[in-house]
């Protein structure tokens, strides 16, 4: 069954191999011992949709599917930005954009302006090519004016589908607006360095709702309100002006137009039929309509939510429902699950909060989701959990800012799930029930745990190896632990658009930088991305792990490759070192826009004549002339940030975007190619192996 798998991760407790089994599903299910198979997602639209079609036609009638929405949060907006915000509300549509002095934002309840979309670039991904996004923001603020007045400079960097013109962002990028413009400029004048980290990290193309202030209240709290209305709305407009863009065909244009209509006009009927509705069965009864528009209204499909799966009403619900085996091992071995836990986040290199365990007292991984009613409406609540475990005064505290603290004493040590459970059931103060539910890796580790699987897409879920490294950790000190497995559905978007045929595609500039073309079929498309990220990935290698000083010499070389300088003095030593890591030629045959070589040309010139005039004078060279040098070295390397930035764009996304495209901008486009995708779809499983 797995003599052709492949190791994808390894360490001295355990190995994961991977393996197709898109002919032989089934059977190897049945194999591993799995009776059940759960597919949960944040928004049941994105790739959700097509891979739960893809499980669904082959799971039923013969192994259990429960696809389920995960009771999330809405999302993180960046907190930095609330007192720059001119408008009143208390939700905003966002773009996703990296950590680092302007605030993570996370978003879930979201869309892509059109079928193409850009990720965001982690400042860390910066970092593993050896590029500093601190040395283009150190300095930011005493260069962006004078940048401005470069005329050249920003064409240049234009031509890289790069700007800080928020005003002509959308005609510049060929994706969407810059949302929360005049927000983000307020903050930008107090904070400059964090617009270097937000211009070098922000998606294209892809946009979300958030609320301004942190809030801890699931989706299935979230009743829509007028406000939301019109988000809601503004957001699905974005993802039909966007795919309308980026189709060229009028006939097909008017088609997508038709199936926007109505997707809204039933949305819209819901939200008059239902006055209280929540985001997340607003977001089922729109993912089960689409269902039924591409497979018929034979299908039955029957989305779940966390909470409902893991709810518990009485003693009763617990003996039923096997869900808190992990949550057990966190009782009875505190010490070792939080140092295993601890050693798992620091192997997968994730910035979650660690465990820390003082005198007994520690908050797990977990949270408690309360289920009260409140004006005729059910709320689900949001607490922590703090534990203190030990012989004499044990407790357990719930938390948080939406939860008054409570405290249930216990007076002797809780030893598991089913004492743990016992004491919140007998004081009588859940008289809705809780869902005890843990957070990402633990949740996981949950529902992949035999008899059941969990299925997630290819390229989804960055907690996946945590879980791995997790219970490789915990298996050195229990010996007994369960099994577990992860279902991995590919859907090969880009790989399968050539069933589109002869459709032609408008691409952002992004894509179109590297595919070469600003206009392709879907045919072509299918059949050349792949050989064009190869290439990008190519100059990605030669140019990682390059000092800041390097990138002066790279130019050189660059431009002595193009016929465009014939001596390249002492750079010579750097292309040596780049012909050692496998260079051949690679830039002669690149397609660097003719605006990047004249540029680097015409800079690199005009710091050779200053240096030239600088060791000339000596020590008696004007101050002028050294601060000239240093604005032509950082344009230099500003203008090699804004081509990494296209490249890592470029690979990333399109890598991405084959796995995780937008079901509902698809279904726009052609229902019956969702069909074809069902069909075509590989399916893979991920299989933990002990070697303890």
């Amino acid at each position: 069954m797995i003599s052709c798998a492949e190791v994808i991760r390894e360490d001295e407790n355990f190995y994961t191999v991977k393996f197709n089994c898109t002919d032989s599903f089934i059977s190897s299910l049945t194999d591993l011992g799995i009776k059940e198979v759960y597919k949960g997602d944040q928004n049941l639209l994105w790739d959700a949709l097509i891979t739960d079609l893809v499980l669904y036609k082959r799971l039923k009638d013969k192994i259990p599917f429960i696809p389920f929405l995960h009771d999330e949060k809405l999302g993180t907006g960046d907190h930095r930005l609330i007192p720059f915000y001119k408008d009143d509300g208390k939700y905003v549509i966002s773009e996703d954009y990296a950590r680092k002095l302007t605030g993570a934002v996370y978003i879930n309840q979201d869309i892509s302006y059109g079928l193409f979309y850009g990720v965001p670039i982690e400042s860390t991904e910066y970092k593993e090519l050896n590029f500093k996004l601190s040395w283009l923001g150190k300095y930011w603020k005493d260069y962006k004016n004078l940048l401005r007045k470069d005329e050249i400079f920003s064409r240049t960097i234009e031509d890289l589908g790069f700007t800080w013109d928020y005003s002509r962002y959308s005609e510049i990028t060929c994706t969407g607006y810059i949302a929360n413009k005049e927000t983000l400029e307020s903050y930008f004048i107090r904070n400059p360095e964090g617009e270097i980290y937000y211009l070098f990290s922000k998606s294209l193309g892809w946009y979300g709702i958030v609320p301004r202030h942190s809030e801890e209240i699931s989706l299935s709290s979230i009743y829509i309100d007028e406000e939301l209305k019109r988000k809601i709305s503004k957001l699905f407009l974005l993802g039909v002006r966007g795919t309308l863009r980026q189709i060229k065909d009028k006939t097909k244009r008017r088609e997508i137009l038709r199936r926007a209509r109505n997707i809204y006009n039933y949305a819209k009927g819901i939200l008059q039929d239902f006055k209280d509705i929540t985001i997340a069965d607003f977001q089922i009864k729109i993912a089960e309509w689409v269902i039924k528009e591409i497979l018929g209204t034979e299908v039955n499909f029957n989305f779940k939510k966390t909470s409902e799966i893991l709810r518990i009403d009485s003693f009763e619900d617990f003996k039923y429902k096997d869900f808190y085996y992990f949550f057990d091992i966190v009782l009875r071995y505190t010490e070792i699950f939080a140092q295993a836990y601890n050693n798992a986040l620091n192997k997968a290199k994730l910035p979650l909060k660690r465990i820390t365990v003082r005198d007994g007292t520690y908050q797990p991984p977990y949270f408690l989701e309360l289920f009260r009613r409140h004006n005729g409406r059910e709320i689900l609540t949001r607490c922590n959990i703090e534990i203190k475990n030990n012989y004499e005064d044990s407790y357990i505290r719930l938390f948080s800012p939406h939860c008054s603290s409570i405290t249930f004493l216990k007076g002797k040590r809780i030893n598991n799930v089913e004492e743990f459970l016992r004491v919140l059931i007998d004081s009588k103060k859940f008289v809705n029930g809780f869902a005890l539910i843990g957070k990402a890796g633990p949740f996981m580790a949950e529902m992949r745990r035999v008899p059941r699987v969990l299925a997630v897409p290819e390229e989804g879920s960055k907690y996946a190896p945590m879980v791995d490294y997790l219970l490789g950790e915990l298996k050195r000190n229990i010996k007994d632990l369960t099994d577990s497995h992860l279902i991995r559905i590919r859907l090969n978007l880009l790989d399968n658009l050539g069933l589109l045929g002869d459709l032609v595609f408008r691409l952002p500039k992004f894509l179109s930088l590297y595919i070469g073309k600003e206009e392709i079929s879907a045919k072509e498309f299918s059949e050349s991305w792949r050989s064009k990220v190869e290439k990008v990935e190519k100059i990605l290698s030669l140019i990682k792990g390059l000092e800041a000083g390097e990138y002066l010499h790279l130019a050189k070389i660059i431009l002595w490759e193009k016929g465009l300088i014939e001596d390249l003095g002492r750079s010579y030593k750097l292309l040596n070192k780049l012909r050692a890591k496998g260079y051949g030629e690679e830039f002669k045959y690149f397609p660097f826009p003719e605006s990047f070589l004249k540029y680097l040309r015409e800079v690199t010139e005009k710091r050779k004549v200053i240096i030239e005039e600088i060791k000339k004078r000596k020590e008696e060279a004007p101050f002028y002339l050294h601060e000239e040098r240093k604005l032509l070295e950082y344009k230099i390397l500003f203008v090699f940030g804004v081509f990494i930035r296209s490249l890592l764009l470029f690979e990333k996304s399109l890598k991405y975007l084959n796995y995780r495209p937008y079901s509902v901008i698809i279904y726009l486009i052609s229902p019956e190619f969702i069909t074809q995708l069902i069909d075509n779809a590989e399916i893979f499983i991920e299989k933990v192996i002990f070697k303890i």
